[in-house]
């Protein structure tokens, strides 16, 4: 019954990053698509902090990690959108956007893991 938690999640994330997402998307310079960047880097942060959290300690049950990393988590942050982004900035030559969007967005995501797994870590 485990992916009882994991739709909730997906739902609750799925809800987040479509009024987040688009929310920020109303402040980006010239078509970037900063809500799903902002959604990405959000999503790695939580992730990272969620993970090192939950298995390194007894805080998270098996259910809240899976609604949370699995459900919310996976609904939330939006990695196939970022190719698709990225793939049709590449088709309109934009080519430093896309650079900047996807090297961007990878290089962000491994910031914030790495600054939520420091943040778990300062807990346990």
């Amino acid at each position: 019954m485990i992916w009882i938690y994991v739709a909730a999640g997906g739902v609750a994330g799925t809800l987040a990053r479509f009024w987040l997402g688009g929310a920020i998307q109303r402040f980006a310079p010239g078509g970037f698509p900063l809500g799903t960047f902002t959604v990405n880097v959000i999503g790695s942060l939580a992730l990272g902090f969620l993970m090192k959290l939950a298995l390194g300690s007894q805080v998270v049950s098996p259910e809240g990690r899976a609604a949370l990393g699995i459900g919310f988590c996976g609904a939330f942050t939006t990695f196939s959108t970022l190719a698709y982004e990225s793939v049709t900035l590449m088709e309109d030559g934009r080519w430093l956007t896309t650079l900047l969007y996807a090297g961007g967005s990878f290089a962000a995501g491994l910031l914030a893991i790495w600054i939520g797994f420091a943040l778990a870590r300062a807990i346990l």
